[in-house]
């Protein structure tokens, strides 16, 4: 798809799911290429990021404090790759988890709100 043809910056509540074309995200009847924003109140709470119709790219959430609650990557088709980090509301980081290009978990890691780490588990990738 041509990076001309994506359209930016639409709230999620714009869109509408195509359940027979596999769940396909549509903005005016053609699939979506582009990053949807959710909103709450005044604050983006959300933003995904679609291309043809499907999560494809970055994704971030906020707390409405607008501290950074999470963020990482989706491929399509694989799912989540790369790193995937979550934070308290306080700032804290308290879960990190990684994935490979394929999507498989290879690591997943949390801690608590003191910092402490409380989970730290490695796979193997299921293929």
């Amino acid at each position: 798809m041509s990076r001309r043809s994506v359209v930016r910056g639409i709230n999620e509540e714009e869109l509408e799911y195509d359940y027979e074309a596999y769940g396909a995200a549509l903005f005016l009847g053609k699939p979506f290429s582009g990053e949807a924003i959710e909103v709450s109140g005044d604050k983006v709470i959300s933003l995904t990021t679609f291309v043809g119709g499907v999560v494809d790219g970055p994704k971030k959430e906020w707390y409405e404090s607008g501290q950074l609650r999470s963020e990482g990557e989706v491929i399509h088709p694989q799912g989540a790759v790369g790193v995937w980090r979550e934070w308290s509301e306080s700032g804290q980081l308290v879960q990190r988890k990684e994935f490979d290009e394929k999507g498989n978990m290879i690591s997943w890691r949390e801690w608590n709100e003191a910092g402490n780490m409380t989970k730290d588990d490695s796979y193997k990738p299921l293929w």
